[in-house]
């Protein structure tokens, strides 16, 4: 006897849910090895130094085992948002009372659509967006206005004029080394927007990711220490991209008015993130020389960096680009080409970039590619250059 399966049921909101590009393409590098990928943000492992990681580990076991191997607090670690307050973040409401531990920033961005955005929500973006912002909003379905991103900010017209003419409730913002045009924002834009979003009461979620990845070691203010509302202030970090992923952790500054729903979002989420691992990182930030780290980071990213823009000037000179301050990208315009076409043909010759479609709030076509320059060395860099420059040569013949 034949069994009918049952149809598929879903929400509605599940119609929203996008999917991530960049995941599908690491998942095709994990299997088949020959693909040289520019695709994640993927951090250098040998950049967390070993001898200390044991160390940190060994005692954790040995000394904190009962507290690390048990639930958690769902707010997060006490030591750990201590540490965070007093060493990774710039705004006045800061406190450990004020930092929530999430899985990494994502689960940050989450627990914030969930808080703030309904069919009836107008949310502000950059144009191009953090994918993942994208993801973690779209389920809610909020009503998405873009604005322009320039090489210092938004452009400040545009922006007052959707202000101004739009009730906008919530405004996401990466302001510095922007994930993907790698943009920073120049500390007047950095000013004047926290000015205009006070006055139009609108509520900020600032993705500060990338603030500890300046070449120089420059560390810019955040929007959010500009502002006086800081009741309509949310900042996330992370410390994937300054130790490690693996552990998943990031952190969110929540204003004392939100925390109690914040919290309760989080329980239901997970009750509590990974408590090993937050045992684990309050111990590294107190141990280790935490600015000499940053700059080893930033060193060897600049260098990275470098190696990268030299060989695309090198093979293939018509590709266009901004020098980045910092961060883990460039963004790369191909002219003449199909993003999907080049793309496809990149992926069948065993190199992978990130198309700039997918982080067009509208899903518009374009001839940008984020290429990630943290992870390879320097001749699976030049590997991969030469491999794209190939293709980029085929179809222009």
């Amino acid at each position: 006897m034949k069994t009918e399966m049952p149809s598929i049921f879903s929400a509605k909101r599940t119609s929203f849910v996008r999917t991530s590009v960049i995941r599908e393409i690491l998942k095709l590098t994990v299997e088949n090895s020959d693909i040289l990928s520019f695709a994640g943000g993927l951090p250098n492992p040998n950049l967390l130094p070993k001898d200390v990681l044991n160390t940190v580990m060994e005692s954790v076991v040995k000394e904190n085992i009962a507290t690390a191997f048990q639930y958690g607090d769902s707010a997060g670690y006490l030591a750990l948002r201590t540490e965070i307050s007093n060493k990774l973040t710039d705004v006045p409401l800061s406190s450990p009372e004020s930092i929530m531990i999430t899985h990494g920033s994502q689960q940050g961005l989450d627990i914030l659509g969930k808080m703030f955005m309904d069919s009836c929500s107008n949310v502000l973006l950059e144009d191009p967006v953090y994918l993942g912002a994208l993801q973690a909003f779209s389920p809610y379905n909020p009503i998405f206005f873009s604005i322009p991103i320039e090489p210092d900010g938004p452009n400040l017209y545009r922006f007052e004029e959707i202000v101004s003419q739009n009730k906008i409730h919530v405004f996401y913002a990466n302001p510095s080394y922007q994930n993907p045009s790698t943009y920073t924002w120049s500390l007047e834009k950095r000013k004047q927007i926290a000015k205009i979003l006070d006055e139009k009461e609108i509520i900020l979620i600032e993705d500060e990711a990338y603030r500890y990845l300046d070449f120089k070691g420059t560390i810019y203010p955040s929007v959010s220490s500009f502002r006086k509302r800081s009741d309509l202030t949310f900042v996330l970090g992370s410390f994937s991209k300054i130790l490690s992923p693996g552990f998943r952790l990031g952190w969110t500054v929540v204003p004392e008015v939100y925390r109690p729903l914040f919290t309760a979002i989080k329980q239901g989420n997970d009750l509590n993130s990974n408590q090993f691992s937050q045992v684990v990182v309050s111990k590294l930030l107190n141990v280790l020389d935490w600015k000499g780290h940053l700059h080893s980071i930033q060193k060897f990213y600049s260098q990275k960096k470098e190696i990268l823009v030299s060989l695309l000037n090198e093979y293939l000179p018509e590709a266009r680009f901004s020098i980045p301050e910092g961060g883990m990208f460039l963004w790369v315009d191909y002219p003449k080409v199909s993003s999907k076409e080049f793309m496809d043909r990149c992926l069948t010759s065993g190199v992978a970039m990130v198309p700039g479609s997918e982080f067009s709030p509208a899903g518009r076509s374009s001839s940008y590619f984020r290429m990630n320059f943290s992870f390879l060395d320097k001749d699976d860099l030049e590997l991969g250059v030469k491999r794209i420059t190939k293709v980029y040569r085929d179809i222009n013949t």
